[in-house]
């Protein structure tokens, strides 16, 4: 008898409702099939997949019928250090898609299945790089969080 998984299982086209901070809701994608990679020799991962971060953040639980799909698209977002007086320095751009488990941990809302093919057409490795793709293991509950930041410095100013 196989064991009954405690959590859904993300699928390429899952739009995911995402709640980064209470009272926000954003939108990500999953862009990938999920697969497993070999870790070492006969070290295998749990099924990964690519999941997109969109710059879409609302004030309610939207759904997949509140959205144009033309505005599915990854979130660029700027990334800052911060020097030692506490002055933030512009540091690089991120696309925001990383490598995720397909493992629904946190049970984030599925509000609908697309076809991912005209939403970012660019190679999805799974190699890992720092000016590329993070490993970033199971979702969590704070998935788009980089969306509401984004959201926060262009409607309220915030630097961070």
């Amino acid at each position: 008898m196989q064991k009954k998984s405690k959590y859904s299982l993300l699928r390429k086209g899952d739009v995911i409702r995402t709640n980064p901070e209470p009272d926000f809701y954003g939108i990500a994608v999953v862009l990938s099939t999920p697969e497993k990679i070999e870790l070492q020799p006969g070290n295998w991962s749990y099924p990964l997949c690519h999941i997109m971060i969109t710059p879409l953040i609302f004030k309610y639980e939207v759904m997949i019928q509140d959205i144009n799909s033309n505005d599915l698209k990854p979130l660029i977002f700027q990334q800052f250090f911060k020097r030692k007086d506490g002055v933030f320095i512009p540091w690089r751009l991120k696309t925001c898609i990383d490598i995720y488990t397909n493992r629904n941990k946190s049970d984030l809302p599925v509000i609908g299945n697309i076809d991912t093919s005209e939403i970012y057409k660019a190679p999805l490795r799974f190699e890992v790089d720092e000016n590329g793709f993070h490993l970033c293991g199971d979702v969590d509950k704070h998935l788009g969080r980089e969306a509401y930041i984004n959201w926060l410095r262009e409607n309220e100013g915030s630097e961070v």
